[in-house]
Parts: structure tokens; sequence; C-alpha cells
């Protein structure tokens, strides 16, 4: 059996490009949801600021049903003093918080400052492009080797 895999889902420039109109927001959503629906034991942990405005249930309504059933969560929940200085310190956060330290995990993200130089855990996307074919290449060979990794 695979185990689960935690996919850390930063929004702006991944899910649309950063400082888009409003209008296209989430114009990217439906190929990432394409892709994970090729996964079906990763579970998404959202890693965006907009947390902070909106509850994980009001950001689950903008994914399709089966892929907002595997959102299982949030940084924030970890870290609700906002005391972490990085994406990076805020998913260590997360895995204490809910116990499962060596649970592997994937971020989807376009801000490599917020991890450290070389992280292997990071798939980066263009700021300006957002989650475009080939950071939905690098995710899926991400992936692929994960589970290849998970059944040896």
């Amino acid at each position: 059996m695979i185990p689960e895999l935690l996919l850390f889902l930063d929004f702006d420039g991944v899910l649309h490009p950063a400082g888009c109109d409003p209008s296209d927001h989430f114009c990217n959503l439906p190929e990432l949801e394409s892709l994970l629906r090729e996964h079906l034991t990763v579970q998404i942990v959202i890693s965006w600021t907009w947390q902070e405005a909106y509850s994980v249930r009001a950001l689950r309504d903008r994914f399709s049903p089966d892929i907002a059933a595997r959102i299982i969560g949030a940084t924030r929940a970890a870290d609700p003093d906002g005391e972490a200085e990085s994406r990076y310190e805020a998913i260590d956060m997360f895995l204490r918080y809910i116990g499962r330290l060596r649970t592997s995990w994937i971020a989807l993200d376009d801000a490599e400052h917020e991890f450290p130089i070389g992280c292997a855990q990071l798939v980066l996307c263009d700021s300006a492009r957002g989650f475009d074919n080939e950071a939905k290449q690098r995710l899926d060979a991400k992936l692929r080797q994960w589970i290849a990794r998970g059944l040896s």
C-alpha cells in the first residue's frame, strides 16, 4: 500500500498568476485537479495567506467536491499567532501539530525564498504563469517518483 503524501498548496502564483485580475483567480485549478485525480493518495494542506481571511471551509468551496474532500487543513491552524518565519517553517509546525513529522510532503509554491536552498520537496511555479504545463510535469514526476519509492 502506498502511504499518503501531503501537498502544501499556495494559491497566488500557483492557482493563478500573481497579481492577476480577480476574474482570473483559480484559472489553473482545473489542471491541478486533473493531475491530482491521477494521484488519489495525495491530501492537500493550504499554505496560503488568504487562509487568514477565509476559513478552510470557504476555501474548499473553490475546489471540485472530490478534490475539496482531500483538503485536510491549513498551516494557519498550527501557527495561529503567525510565529513561523517562512512557509517551510509553517509546514514543519503543521506536521508537528498533527503529529506526523515523518509524513512525506511536497510544496507547490512560487516563493522559492520561503524554503531552504535546494529544498527537494519544493515544486516551484513561475509566479507570472502559475501552475502551467512545465510545473504540472515537474509535480507529476515528483509524485510518480514518490509512488515508486513507496512501492519498493
